[in-house]
Order: C-alpha cells, then structure tokens, then sequence
C-alpha cells in the first residue's frame, strides 16, 4: 500500500477506519507469512516420520527370524 492509497483511504472513511484498515492488512499479511512456514515445516515432519516409519518397517522385517 502505498502513502497516496494510505492517504485517500483515511481522507474518505475517516482515520480511526483507515487506520484499522492499514493494521488489519498488515495482521493479515504476517499470519500469511507465519502459515505458510508452519505448512512448510509440517510437511517437512511428515516426510521425516514417513522415513522413520519405512526405514524402521524394513529394519524390523529384516530382523525377523524365518520361520
């Protein structure tokens, strides 16, 4: 956003409504950011559980006694 848009926003809704408006925009845009990284670092956990779950299966099948 930019000072122009930030401007004609408070000259037409009033300051306290821009300035919600401005504060509101910014909240949204770093909850995006933050998201984003826990989708990415959840998708991470589930590749490394995923790993630990095969490597253990394998280990444990190559363990076992045949019978």
């Amino acid at each position: 956003m930019q000072m122009d848009d930030a401007l004609s926003l408070v000259t037409n809704v009033g300051f306290p409504v821009g300035l919600c408006f401005i504060l509101l925009r910014h909240i949204l845009h770093t909850m995006e950011e933050k998201l984003d990284k826990l989708d990415l670092s959840l998708h991470e956990l589930i590749q490394v559980i995923q790993d630990l779950n095969d490597t253990n299966s394998s280990s444990s099948k190559s363990s076992k006694p045949d019978e």
